[in-house]
């Protein structure tokens, strides 16, 4: 019977032992390989929903706001221009003259402005002696309810100031606090213009 030496079982053993480690180093390492890979798009996942949550909410105040901006200023430009339309016939005499000058006049300013509610324009025409006269008073009482706005266009050779206001109503809620009348849900738009009629009914002495 032979027995092993001292040695041998010892270098044995070691190897035995370099082995096992090795093996379990491999194991940890795909172990570590798999779960990497299984959640990977879940991190992935869930990094993206909070740059979203984060990211989202600005994106769509900014992008509410250019529309909502660049409607108001087009609905203000619109009323601006129909004012100039409406009042270059009462300079002319056009509106004094004919059989129904306040619904001549509306109905001019209501030609280009498709998308405004023409019963709530609030209009205010009033005439005066000289320019240095003109005044412009408010369009609403203490209650913000329209009131002493009248329709006088005057004569020939009198000086007119026509002035025309439109409560805007905001349509994206969240931006009315920003946009506004003291943080109200309108915008007030108005449009004025003041010249002198010209002689269209003989010289003027």
């Amino acid at each position: 019977m032979i027995r092993p030496r001292g040695n041998d079982v010892g270098n044995g053993l070691g190897q035995a032992a370099q082995e096992l480690g090795s093996r379990v180093r491999k194991s940890s390492a795909n172990l570590v390989r798999r779960w990497r890979a299984a959640t990977a798009g879940r991190w992935k996942s869930g990094v993206t929903a909070i740059e979203t949550a984060l990211v989202l909410p600005p994106f769509l105040l900014l992008s509410f706001g250019i529309i909502e901006v660049s409607i108001l200023f087009l609905a203000a430009s619109a009323i601006e221009g129909q004012v100039a339309v409406a009042a270059r016939q009462i300079r002319t005499g056009s509106i004094q003259t004919g059989g129904d000058p306040i619904g001549d006049f509306q109905q001019l300013l209501c030609g280009g402005t498709t998308f405004i509610n023409c019963s709530n324009l609030i209009i205010d025409v009033r005439n005066f002696t000289s320019f240095s006269n003109v005044t412009y008073p408010s369009y609403f009482n203490e209650d913000g309810e329209p009131e002493s706005n009248t329709f006088d266009p005057g004569g020939a050779g009198d000086t007119v100031l026509v002035r025309v206001a439109y409560k805007w109503k905001i349509l994206t809620p969240f931006l009315t606090p920003y946009l506004g009348d003291g943080g109200g849900e309108t915008k007030l738009l108005h449009a004025a213009a003041v010249f002198r009629t010209e002689p269209y009914d003989g010289p003027i002495n």
